[in-house]
């Protein structure tokens, strides 16, 4: 009788109807939506703060689930791919339910669209033996994993196998993760995951790195990014294309104007987005290591188009060669 009432009170829910109207929206996403169901309804009566704002706020559940059908992450909660949490993106704003998304549920995309094999994110720390061996070899990775003084954090890695072969590695030092966290507007007042959980967000920002090498575009991945970056508030880099409509951007500095270190890095970078024809995950790693100096970035993001246009004119000519033959 009490598990009867209790199920009539679920079904006269506002929240609980919050996410039943998400259902067509699980069409095509490959998720079983009754089960998906389960999980939110499970999630929120076991979080006596998340079931408070999901009744103040039902209209954010709904939307969260929206998210969750867009990237086709389960909230299993032994798989821990996607969460449902409470989050307030602004201090004194009433909290939202929102969907979270763990690095693992970045990788996960990854697989499942066929984009990799499998990869992992890895922390290393001052008392680790680390040896980068280029983004297409493993690193040489020594650490005692059990230790509790491995001194502080340097940064981290992405490890990636690829289908036909080979990995991909990318690399994130502690610097840059910090400049990540700085730009989260939830971080400066205090609150938010890079908080709570700093740890997670640094092997997230190091996976979502990495997901722009990956050879093999996707809307999914897309779309979780822009969940994570823009609605969650984790923290988004100001873009050149920002800059440039600001104003901010000079002209392309000449070589003689730049130090040989940088032209090296930055000749790096080009090579790297040439081989693996990812010019916009170029565009946006020049943005976030030389956005403090306009200048640099201008003369970064103008070799990259220069070494974009050559290589599109290189393939029409052989377009226009294999035709005349």
């Amino acid at each position: 009788m009490q598990n009867q009432n209790m199920q009539q009170q679920l079904s006269n829910s506002a929240w609980v109807n919050e996410i039943k109207s998400s259902e067509d929206k699980f069409d095509g996403s490959g998720l079983d939506f009754m089960q998906e169901q389960i999980f939110a309804t499970q999630l929120l009566m076991n979080n006596d703060f998340a079931l408070s704002v999901a009744k103040q706020n039902p209209s954010s559940l709904r939307l969260a689930m929206y998210n969750v059908a867009a990237v086709g992450l389960t909230l299993n909660p032994n798989q821990g791919l996607a969460y449902l949490v409470p989050r307030c993106l602004k201090r004194g704003e009433p909290a939202r339910i929102m969907l979270d998304i763990s690095y693992r549920g970045l990788i996960s995309i990854g697989v499942e669209t066929g984009a990799i094999k499998w990869a992992k994110a890895e922390l290393v720390y001052e008392n680790d033996k680390f040896i980068y061996h280029g983004p297409g070899d493993k690193p040489t990775h020594d650490c005692d994993p059990f230790s509790t003084d491995r001194g502080s954090m340097r940064g981290g890695y992405c490890i990636a196998e690829l289908p036909g072969g080979g990995y991909l590695v990318e690399c994130m030092s502690k610097a840059d993760m910090d400049k990540i966290k700085q730009s989260s507007d939830m971080y400066q007042k205090g609150f938010g995951p890079w908080v709570d959980w700093e740890d997670q967000m640094q092997l997230k920002s190091v996976a979502k790195r990495a997901s722009k090498w990956w050879p093999k575009s996707s809307l999914r991945m897309g779309e979780a990014l822009k969940i994570l970056n823009e609605e969650n508030g984790e923290g988004l880099a100001v873009l050149s294309k920002d800059l440039a409509t600001a104003g901010m951007l000079p002209p392309p500095p000449s070589r003689d104007q730049v130090p040989q270190l940088i032209q090296a890095k930055v000749q790096q970078i080009v090579d790297r987005a040439v081989n693996a024809g990812a010019y916009e995950a170029a565009k946006e790693l020049m943005d976030e290591r030389y956005k403090s100096d306009p200048l640099f970035l201008s003369f970064a993001l103008n070799e990259l188009e220069l070494a974009k246009n050559t290589q599109t004119s290189d393939e029409m000519e052989q377009q226009i060669a294999v035709g005349n033959n």
